[in-house]
Protein backbone atom coordinates (compact mmCIF):
# COMPACT_ATOMS: atom_id res chain seq x y z
CA UNK A 1 0.00 0.00 0.00
CA UNK A 2 2.73 2.31 1.18
CA UNK A 3 4.36 1.50 -2.56
CA UNK A 4 1.02 2.23 -4.28
CA UNK A 5 0.84 5.60 -2.81
CA UNK A 6 4.20 6.95 -3.60
CA UNK A 7 3.72 6.00 -6.70
CA UNK A 8 0.41 7.98 -7.04
CA UNK A 9 2.08 11.24 -5.18
CA UNK A 10 4.69 10.90 -7.84
CA UNK A 11 2.06 10.93 -10.93
CA UNK A 12 0.73 13.85 -8.89
CA UNK A 13 4.08 15.46 -9.10
CA UNK A 14 4.69 15.04 -12.64
CA UNK A 15 1.06 15.87 -13.50
CA UNK A 16 1.82 19.33 -11.83
CA UNK A 17 5.03 19.81 -13.83
CA UNK A 18 3.51 19.14 -17.10
CA UNK A 19 0.14 20.93 -16.40
CA UNK A 20 3.13 24.74 -15.97
CA UNK A 21 3.87 27.01 -18.68
CA UNK A 22 6.83 29.32 -19.32
CA UNK A 23 6.14 32.82 -19.72
CA UNK A 24 8.76 35.44 -20.86
CA UNK A 25 9.35 38.11 -18.75
CA UNK A 26 8.91 41.82 -20.21
CA UNK A 27 10.95 44.88 -18.63
CA UNK A 28 9.16 48.53 -19.12
CA UNK A 29 8.96 50.91 -21.67
CA UNK A 30 11.73 52.62 -20.25
CA UNK A 31 14.46 50.03 -20.53
CA UNK A 32 13.31 49.76 -24.43
CA UNK A 33 10.85 46.00 -23.41
CA UNK A 34 14.01 43.92 -23.57
CA UNK A 35 13.35 40.42 -22.03
CA UNK A 36 14.32 39.52 -19.14
CA UNK A 37 14.17 35.85 -18.48
CA UNK A 38 11.12 33.15 -18.13
CA UNK A 39 9.22 31.91 -15.26
CA UNK A 40 7.17 28.89 -14.81
CA UNK A 41 3.38 29.07 -13.63
CA UNK A 42 0.23 26.44 -14.01
CA UNK A 43 -1.76 29.68 -13.95
CA UNK A 44 -1.26 33.19 -15.60
CA UNK A 45 -2.35 35.15 -12.46
CA UNK A 46 0.23 33.16 -9.96
CA UNK A 47 2.48 34.97 -11.78
CA UNK A 48 1.40 38.77 -10.12
CA UNK A 49 3.40 39.81 -7.68
CA UNK A 50 7.01 37.92 -8.41
CA UNK A 51 9.89 40.08 -8.12
CA UNK A 52 12.88 39.47 -10.95
CA UNK A 53 16.78 40.57 -10.41
CA UNK A 54 18.99 41.31 -13.42
CA UNK A 55 21.69 43.26 -13.62
CA UNK A 56 21.91 46.98 -16.45
CA UNK A 57 24.43 44.71 -18.08
CA UNK A 58 21.79 41.95 -19.33
CA UNK A 59 19.75 44.13 -20.74
CA UNK A 60 22.00 47.02 -22.15
CA UNK A 61 25.00 44.34 -23.27
CA UNK A 62 27.93 46.23 -21.57
CA UNK A 63 29.68 44.86 -19.20
CA UNK A 64 30.65 48.00 -17.54
CA UNK A 65 27.35 48.01 -16.00
CA UNK A 66 27.39 44.80 -13.90
CA UNK A 67 27.38 46.51 -10.55
CA UNK A 68 24.31 47.97 -11.34
CA UNK A 69 21.26 45.09 -10.07
CA UNK A 70 17.78 46.35 -11.09
CA UNK A 71 14.83 44.71 -9.41
CA UNK A 72 11.12 44.28 -11.65
CA UNK A 73 8.03 43.33 -10.15
CA UNK A 74 5.14 41.42 -12.23
CA UNK A 75 2.31 43.22 -12.50
CA UNK A 76 0.36 42.12 -15.74
CA UNK A 77 0.62 39.00 -17.71
CA UNK A 78 -0.78 38.24 -21.77
CA UNK A 79 -1.26 34.45 -22.99
CA UNK A 80 2.61 34.05 -22.95
CA UNK A 81 4.58 37.09 -21.68
CA UNK A 82 5.08 38.40 -18.54
CA UNK A 83 5.02 42.44 -17.98
CA UNK A 84 6.84 44.00 -14.87
CA UNK A 85 7.54 47.57 -13.58
CA UNK A 86 10.46 49.07 -11.95
CA UNK A 87 10.64 49.18 -8.56
CA UNK A 88 14.39 50.12 -7.91
CA UNK A 89 17.72 49.18 -7.53
CA UNK A 90 21.04 48.36 -5.88
CA UNK A 91 25.24 48.19 -6.39
CA UNK A 92 26.69 45.23 -5.44
CA UNK A 93 28.21 45.08 -2.49
CA UNK A 94 31.97 44.15 -4.31
CA UNK A 95 31.59 47.23 -5.90
CA UNK A 96 31.43 49.18 -2.78
CA UNK A 97 33.92 47.35 -1.24
CA UNK A 98 36.45 48.60 -4.55
CA UNK A 99 35.75 52.31 -3.63
CA UNK A 100 36.37 52.53 0.26
CA UNK A 101 39.59 52.09 1.03
CA UNK A 102 42.06 53.39 3.20
CA UNK A 103 42.64 57.27 4.47
CA UNK A 104 39.41 57.42 2.47
CA UNK A 105 35.56 58.79 3.58
CA UNK A 106 32.36 57.30 2.43
CA UNK A 107 29.15 59.51 2.90
CA UNK A 108 26.19 57.94 2.57
CA UNK A 109 22.71 59.76 2.59
CA UNK A 110 18.82 58.85 2.39
CA UNK A 111 16.22 61.37 0.88
CA UNK A 112 12.80 60.94 0.04
CA UNK A 113 11.29 62.86 -2.85
CA UNK A 114 8.31 62.96 -5.20
CA UNK A 115 8.41 63.34 -8.86
CA UNK A 116 6.65 65.70 -10.87
CA UNK A 117 4.49 62.68 -12.27
CA UNK A 118 3.62 61.56 -8.55
CA UNK A 119 6.56 58.61 -7.81
CA UNK A 120 7.36 58.99 -3.99
CA UNK A 121 11.29 57.49 -3.86
CA UNK A 122 13.97 57.23 -2.13
CA UNK A 123 17.63 57.82 -2.91
CA UNK A 124 20.47 56.65 -1.09
CA UNK A 125 23.93 58.68 -2.96
CA UNK A 126 27.23 57.26 -2.05
CA UNK A 127 30.21 59.94 -2.06
CA UNK A 128 33.84 59.06 -1.65
CA UNK A 129 36.81 61.26 -1.40
CA UNK A 130 40.40 60.91 -1.43
CA UNK A 131 41.53 62.06 1.98
CA UNK A 132 39.71 61.97 5.69
CA UNK A 133 37.52 65.16 5.79
CA UNK A 134 36.23 66.43 9.30
CA UNK A 135 32.41 65.53 9.96
CA UNK A 136 31.83 69.13 9.70
CA UNK A 137 32.55 69.13 5.87
CA UNK A 138 30.18 66.07 5.77
CA UNK A 139 27.43 67.36 7.24
CA UNK A 140 27.73 70.36 4.69
CA UNK A 141 27.77 67.87 1.67
CA UNK A 142 24.96 65.89 2.89
CA UNK A 143 22.87 68.89 3.09
CA UNK A 144 24.17 69.75 -0.33
CA UNK A 145 23.09 66.46 -1.72
CA UNK A 146 19.68 66.51 0.14
CA UNK A 147 18.88 69.86 -1.99
CA UNK A 148 19.93 68.50 -5.53
CA UNK A 149 17.95 65.29 -5.01
CA UNK A 150 14.94 67.25 -4.15
CA UNK A 151 15.56 69.53 -7.01
CA UNK A 152 15.54 66.69 -9.44
CA UNK A 153 11.73 65.31 -8.21
CA UNK A 154 10.39 68.77 -8.46
CA UNK A 155 11.86 69.05 -12.20
CA UNK A 156 11.61 65.39 -13.29
CA UNK A 157 9.29 63.20 -13.83
CA UNK A 158 9.92 59.16 -12.41
CA UNK A 159 11.55 57.92 -15.86
CA UNK A 160 13.67 60.65 -16.27
CA UNK A 161 15.08 60.53 -12.94
CA UNK A 162 15.96 56.53 -13.55
CA UNK A 163 17.55 58.09 -16.67
CA UNK A 164 19.39 60.38 -14.91
CA UNK A 165 20.76 58.02 -12.30
CA UNK A 166 21.51 55.08 -14.88
CA UNK A 167 22.36 56.98 -17.40
CA UNK A 168 25.39 55.59 -20.19
CA UNK A 169 26.87 59.34 -20.27
CA UNK A 170 28.06 59.89 -16.47
CA UNK A 171 28.33 63.49 -17.80
CA UNK A 172 24.76 64.17 -17.00
CA UNK A 173 24.19 61.39 -14.67
CA UNK A 174 23.23 62.37 -11.19
CA UNK A 175 26.80 61.56 -9.23
CA UNK A 176 28.27 63.92 -11.78
CA UNK A 177 25.84 66.66 -10.86
CA UNK A 178 26.27 66.27 -6.97
CA UNK A 179 30.11 65.64 -7.64
CA UNK A 180 29.92 69.27 -9.21
CA UNK A 181 28.06 71.25 -6.76
CA UNK A 182 29.75 69.78 -4.40
CA UNK A 183 33.61 70.80 -5.50
CA UNK A 184 32.64 74.26 -3.86
CA UNK A 185 32.58 72.79 -0.31
CA UNK A 186 35.06 69.80 -0.84
CA UNK A 187 36.55 67.98 -4.14
CA UNK A 188 35.36 64.44 -3.97
CA UNK A 189 36.75 61.41 -5.87
CA UNK A 190 33.43 59.73 -7.27
CA UNK A 191 29.09 60.26 -6.34
CA UNK A 192 27.32 56.90 -7.61
CA UNK A 193 23.29 56.36 -5.94
CA UNK A 194 23.82 53.54 -4.15
CA UNK A 195 20.44 52.35 -3.61
CA UNK A 196 16.63 53.68 -5.04
CA UNK A 197 13.50 52.39 -3.82
CA UNK A 198 9.84 53.66 -4.92
CA UNK A 199 8.02 54.11 -1.81
CA UNK A 200 4.24 54.90 -3.20
CA UNK A 201 3.31 55.37 -6.38
CA UNK A 202 0.40 57.86 -8.06
CA UNK A 203 -3.36 56.55 -7.97
CA UNK A 204 -4.36 54.60 -10.67
CA UNK A 205 -3.68 51.12 -12.05
CA UNK A 206 0.06 49.54 -12.05
CA UNK A 207 0.10 48.41 -15.21
CA UNK A 208 0.18 52.40 -16.23
CA UNK A 209 3.89 52.28 -16.60
CA UNK A 210 3.91 49.21 -18.36
CA UNK A 211 1.81 50.52 -21.00
CA UNK A 212 2.74 54.25 -20.96
CA UNK A 213 4.55 55.11 -24.34
CA UNK A 214 5.64 58.39 -22.68
CA UNK A 215 8.67 57.44 -20.60
CA UNK A 216 11.80 57.92 -21.62
CA UNK A 217 13.80 54.97 -22.81
CA UNK A 218 17.44 54.58 -21.43
CA UNK A 219 20.16 56.83 -23.58
CA UNK A 220 22.08 54.65 -25.87
CA UNK A 221 25.83 54.68 -26.08
CA UNK A 222 27.10 57.57 -28.48
CA UNK A 223 28.02 54.57 -31.29
CA UNK A 224 24.84 53.30 -31.19
CA UNK A 225 23.39 55.98 -32.63
CA UNK A 226 21.69 55.62 -35.89
CA UNK A 227 23.38 57.48 -39.02
CA UNK A 228 21.11 60.05 -40.88
CA UNK A 229 20.23 58.68 -44.39
CA UNK A 230 20.96 61.21 -47.06
CA UNK A 231 20.16 59.06 -49.72
CA UNK A 232 16.51 59.83 -50.19
CA UNK A 233 16.97 63.82 -51.27
CA UNK A 234 20.02 62.90 -52.87
CA UNK A 235 17.94 60.68 -55.37
CA UNK A 236 15.43 63.46 -55.77
CA UNK A 237 17.96 65.52 -56.97
CA UNK A 238 18.94 62.86 -59.47
CA UNK A 239 15.70 62.62 -60.93
CA UNK A 240 15.64 66.51 -61.39
CA UNK A 241 18.94 66.77 -62.33
CA UNK A 242 18.79 69.96 -65.17
CA UNK A 243 21.16 67.82 -67.57
CA UNK A 244 18.21 65.33 -68.30
CA UNK A 245 15.73 68.16 -69.93
CA UNK A 246 17.76 68.81 -72.86
CA UNK A 247 17.67 65.13 -73.56
CA UNK A 248 14.10 65.11 -73.94
CA UNK A 249 14.06 68.28 -76.18
CA UNK A 250 16.50 66.99 -78.41
CA UNK A 251 13.89 63.85 -78.87
CA UNK A 252 11.08 66.48 -78.98
CA UNK A 253 12.95 68.93 -81.69
CA UNK A 254 14.37 65.80 -83.73
CA UNK A 255 10.23 64.45 -83.85
CA UNK A 256 9.02 67.90 -85.22
CA UNK A 257 11.93 68.03 -87.77
CA UNK A 258 11.08 70.20 -90.71
CA UNK A 259 12.83 68.09 -93.13
CA UNK A 260 10.15 65.77 -92.92
CA UNK A 261 7.12 68.45 -93.39
CA UNK A 262 8.18 68.57 -97.33
CA UNK A 263 8.90 64.89 -98.06
CA UNK A 264 4.42 64.84 -96.83
CA UNK A 265 4.10 67.91 -99.42
CA UNK A 266 6.46 65.71 -102.52
CA UNK A 267 3.99 62.67 -101.73
CA UNK A 268 0.79 64.67 -102.42
CA UNK A 269 2.38 66.31 -105.41
CA UNK A 270 3.04 63.13 -106.64
CA UNK A 271 -0.53 61.87 -106.31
Amino acid sequence: MARRSATREAKKLKDKWKAKEWYSVIAPMMFNRAKIGETLADEPEKLLGRTIEVTLADLIGDYKYMHIKLRFKIVDHSTSEAYTRFIGHDLTSDFIRRQTRRKRTKMEGVFDTVSKDGYRIRIKPMAISDKRIQSSVQYQIRKRMDELVTKMGEEHTFSEIISLILTSDRTKSLGNVIQKECKIIYPLKRVDVRRLEVLEMPSGDDTSEVLSADLVPLPAEPGDEPEPEPEAPEKEEKAEDPKEKPSEEVKEEKAEDPKEKPSEGAGEQVK
